[in-house]
């Protein structure tokens, strides 16, 4: 081929090779993930906890060798709890369209030590202490001196600090220059906390100083006297040590449990009554000792109209922050919680508390429940987002919602996922009239029951769950000992 030719066609193939490159690809569309933060998970008893939280609502799906859950989520803070996989199961969380979530292995496995540690804050290189100067050699001995024999004197007793420190002033001490170099102000001028400190070789002579009697060792501190379970009572009860949380009801059967804790306030208290007698309600109200004897004419109107009335502590503890029990809340002072409240109830209607009890600010373990079932109390908690907040005011923005928007949740559950559902509501509100939730549940209650729903106990729920009940006469023998009987 001549030249030109061969030049011409190498035009032609560069020409061809720029108009066939490819342009750029366009960005991948990324959906946007609803996922706020990093979801955690964590055992209780026998039961999983899945925690994080969503920006908008979302349907949640659980899957895994073993597992399927799903459940759908509203804005805010997640928690979701069901029965915890076999050990060593890998879970995905999605949501309804697919995506990703997080991945969770169910292992009880402990983690490194390097993993629970929080985080340190780099420090400042400290500047090495100056060393200090070493004593210098003895003398060599002489040929023929003999060798100076050793004393070992016994130590003198310890003098009283005031005049080992009034000696120590009196020392002649020269000036100490500090790290710049200017001398620190002499013993007689500079503070108690700033005078330096007399020379390693200078000698000091401590007169002998009688040692005073010691002191008669302290009373021991009064303890907690321990429970003791009567023998043929609590000690064969078949549900003791079982360390139930009820948080949900059997299904099939359209019902649900509105319940009420009563801990220090009781604003709403008459009004939430007034709505249930209207409809011939009985439900569960779980009250602590201080409510009984603030507001001894609500409780005895509770016993009354027939309300179960449950046991909330005596004053509202916290036993377990973050879930884990506080080590001191031991077994004796959390049984002495529970009895006391159940005492100051026998002070005031002759009779004690129902077998069940919830734990202050929902926070338990499968040990602290395990104590309470020694004394007959089964722990009832409340479904997951069964939580109504209605305690809430405008100050905890995160966590307050409007009395209307409450009621309005409440009925989406209803419709959505009801059956069996444990709810969790107060006696007391700090909210203004016209934003609490008591507003709407009246109308809410006629919808339901016109729907087809039952309001039930915690009782008749255990009883559909097969559980075996206690009787609570036999906890008035407990009660004999507990310092609230004998106010």
């Amino acid at each position: 081929m001549k030249a030109p030719q061969a030049a011409a066609l190498l035009l032609v193939l560069a020409a061809c090779g720029r108009t066939d490159r490819p342009g750029p690809s366009p960005a991948p569309v990324v959906a946007q993930d609803p996922s706020v933060g990093a979801w955690t998970w964590h055992p209780i008893g026998g039961l999983a906890v899945i925690e994080g939280e969503v920006s908008e609502p979302t349907d949640l799906l659980l899957e895994g060798r073993s597992i399927r859950e799903r459940r759908f989520a509203e804005i805010g803070p997640v928690r979701w709890e069901f029965f915890r996989p076999p050990e060593g199961e890998t879970a995905i969380l999605r949501t309804a369209e697919g995506r990703e979530l997080a991945r969770f292995t169910f292992s009880q496995a402990p983690r490194p030590r390097s993993a629970l540690a929080a985080p340190r804050l780099a420090r400042k290189p400290e500047r090495p202490a100056e060393p200090v100067p070493a004593p210098p050699p003895p003398a060599p001995r002489r040929a023929g001196q003999p060798e100076a024999p050793t004393v070992v004197l016994p130590p003198p007793p310890p003098a009283p600090k005031a005049r080992v420190e009034a000696r120590l002033r009196n020392l002649p001490v020269a000036p100490i220059p500090d790290r710049k170099g200017r001398d620190l102000p002499s013993a007689s001028e500079a503070p108690d906390g700033l005078r330096p400190r007399a020379s390693l070789f200078t000698p000091i002579t401590v007169e002998p100083v009688t040692p005073r009697p010691a002191p008669p060792p302290p009373a021991p501190a009064a303890s907690i006297a321990p429970v003791r379970t009567p023998v043929g009572a609590g000690s064969a009860w078949p549900g003791m040590g079982e360390a139930l949380n009820l948080t949900r009801g059997p299904g099939g059967q359209k019902r649900i449990l509105l319940s009420f804790d009563g801990g220090s306030s009781a604003e709403v208290a008459a009004e939430v009554l007034d709505l249930l007698k209207a409809r011939g309600v009985r439900t569960t109200l779980f009250l602590t000792g201080a409510f009984i004897r603030r507001y001894p004419a609500l409780v005895k109107r509770m016993a009354a109209e027939g309300h179960e009335l449950g046991n909330h502590t005596m004053d509202h503890p916290h036993f377990a922050p973050g879930m884990k029990r506080d080590p001191k809340w031991t077994r004796e002072r959390i049984q002495r919680q529970l009895l006391d409240a159940d005492a100051a109830l026998v002070n005031l209607l002759g009779r004690p508390m129902d077998p069940y009890w919830r734990a202050p600010y929902g926070e338990h373990t499968a040990e602290i429940r395990r104590w309470a079932e020694e004394l007959g109390y089964r722990h009832v908690g409340w479904s997951e987002g069964a939580d109504t907040l209605d305690w809430a005011t405008p100050k905890e923005r995160k966590l307050y919602r409007s009395g209307e928007a409450i009621v309005a949740r409440l009925q989406q559950r209803l419709s959505r996922d009801g059956d069996g559902l444990i709810v969790l509501m107060h006696l007391g509100s700090g909210r203004e009239e016209g934003d609490r939730p008591t507003d709407g549940l009246g109308a809410f209650m006629d919808r339901a029951r016109k729907d087809g729903w039952t309001f039930v106990s915690a009782g008749t729920i255990l009883r559909d769950l097969g559980k075996p009940a206690w009787d609570p006469r036999h906890r008035l023998a407990l009660l004999n000992g507990s310092p609230a009987q004998a106010r």
